[in-house]
């Protein structure tokens, strides 16, 4: 196995957005507060706050996230799925650094360097992909998870390919660079331990009496003569994620920012488990109302045409949908929710691929439509297994009409087949059928169409195509009671 570990120094700031340019996320403990994360070159990480106050009056404080930082790795994760299905994240405190996060991705790319060519090829595409996703990070790839983990740590260059390379390539690493407790750390620097390779010299039965176990387990692990048993990560199966803004948002145009980086991370989940969606959720998380009182969420129920999993359509349709949407209080955090996936359509196109760019033009164009007039305003027409003309067809939503019931798509197939044997139908219809003061002349042979008994009203008629005043008409005769009704019209 070949491990590609990728370590996040600035995820506690990077998962609250780039609106937090200038911030810095602090952590507090007791009466002592200190900063997590920080703008580059603005303050290092476990440097009091009161000393930053002091040097850069201009930076804000914020809280660390917890939350922030977990959906953040989650959503890390889904995107690197595209290297390698073995995935694990963590994110671990160290006491020595104040309780300083530090926060690694694994990916296992050995099935992977065929696929991308070679190690080369897989690494350069990893750093160009890596740098769009606005994630600062250090890598390093090492056949064992703990060897990975160290070097990326420390900012290392060097790959480590075999197993039986890893105790020569760590053999000038200083010691703190391990992963171990600071208890076992002062007491190996105690005994004039300074290295990493030091270390690895000496007998382990000695190390195991004097040290413990853990420390042992920690050394087999980073040379690979023990199995690393932390669990992999796996996608969830529905999609959830929550972003807190900065602070009220009273206008929905200050919302496209981050909910543009929200459906960028929905789509790289979709891509991760090769699928698409039809509808999604947006929740709108609001303070207190003018009067004090809590205010109710804005949700919005969002519709597609076709399946998809294009972040950027996406947007488009949030986009519409928000703009026709008053917010009835300023919004404080927003969630993107998705439950129910489809796969997209994939069809083959031709050399030019002209089908499918009419195909998808039409969809935004219908997206677009639903999301400016509502849902209700948009509607398509279906069949329905009757034979009397007025109520053989019925409007549908438009989602609907792109998977209609059994039963209409039992009347079009039916429909298909008997139309050749059918008279011609004028596609303008008047409902309902007007009166006529007599028997139309010049009708062709007649047409009975009878039925309805099943719901009160029955209907027998015998129709005709007639010529009225330069005019092709479609009447018909009731049976019932011998009166002529005008019925459809040919352009």
């Amino acid at each position: 196995m070949l491990w590609l570990a990728v370590h996040l120094p600035q995820l506690s700031l990077e998962a609250l957005g780039d609106a937090y340019a200038f911030h810095a996320v602090t952590e507090r403990r007791g009466a002592r507060r200190w900063v997590v994360a920080a703008p580059q070159e603005a303050a290092a990480s476990g440097t009091d706050w009161g000393t930053v106050q002091v040097l850069r009056p201009d930076l804000r404080a914020v809280e660390r996230k917890h939350r922030a930082e977990r959906e953040a790795m989650q959503a890390l994760a889904a995107w690197a799925y595209r290297y390698g299905s073995e995935l694990i994240w963590e994110i671990s405190e160290n006491a020595v650094d104040y309780g300083l996060p530090c926060a690694l991705l694994w990916i296992e790319i050995g099935a992977s360097l065929r696929l991308y060519g070679g190690l080369d090829a897989l690494l350069a595409d990893f750093d160009v992909a890596f740098a769009e996703t606005g994630h600062v990070g250090q890598r390093a790839v090492a056949p064992t998870i703990e060897a990975a983990a160290l070097l990326a740590r420390a900012g290392s260059s060097e790959r480590i390919l075999a197993r039986a390379q890893i105790a020569a390539a760590l053999d000038d690493m200083p010691l703190q660079a391990l992963a171990l407790p600071p208890v076992i750390l002062e007491a190996l620097k105690n005994i004039g331990l300074s290295r990493i390779g030091e270390l690895l010299k000496l007998p382990a039965d000695a190390l195991g009496r004097r040290h413990g176990p853990q420390l042992l387990d920690h050394l087999d692990r980073l040379l690979g003569r023990r199995p690393d048993v932390r669990p992999r990560y796996r996608l969830p199966p529905k999609y959830q994620r929550r972003f807190d803004l900065l602070g009220d948002v009273e206008y929905s145009e200050g919302l496209l920012f981050p909910l543009q980086r929200m459906t960028r991370e929905l789509a790289e989940y979709l891509r991760a488990r090769d699928t698409g969606l039809q509808a999604f959720r947006l929740i709108l998380l609001h303070g207190k109302a003018s009067g004090g009182k809590p205010q109710a969420d804005t949700v919005m129920e969002l519709r597609l045409a076709t399946p998809a999993r294009d972040g950027e359509r996406l947007l488009r349709v949030l986009r519409e949908q928000l703009s026709r949407t008053p917010l009835p209080a300023p919004v404080r955090s927003l969630r993107l929710q998705a439950e129910q996936f489809i796969a997209p359509s994939a069809g083959q196109g031709d050399l030019f691929d002209a089908t499918r760019g009419d195909d998808e033009a039409w969809s935004q164009l219908v997206e677009k439509l639903i999301a400016r007039l509502g849902a209700k305003a948009v509607t398509s027409l279906g069949l329905v297994a009757d034979h009397r003309p007025e109520r053989c067809w019925r409007t549908l939503a438009f989602a609907a009409a792109e998977a209609p019931p059994a039963v209409a798509a039992a009347s079009v197939s039916g429909t298909t087949v008997l139309m050749a044997t059918l008279p011609p139908r004028p596609i303008w219809l008047i409902d309902p059928p007007k009166p006529m003061m007599q028997a139309p002349k010049q009708v062709t042979a007649a047409e009975r169409i009878q039925g309805g008994w099943w719901d009160g009203a029955d209907a027998s008629r015998d129709y005709y195509s007639a010529e009225l005043h330069g005019g092709r008409f479609w009447v018909y005769r009731d049976r019932l009671t011998a009166n002529w009704f005008l019925q459809g019209i040919w352009a």
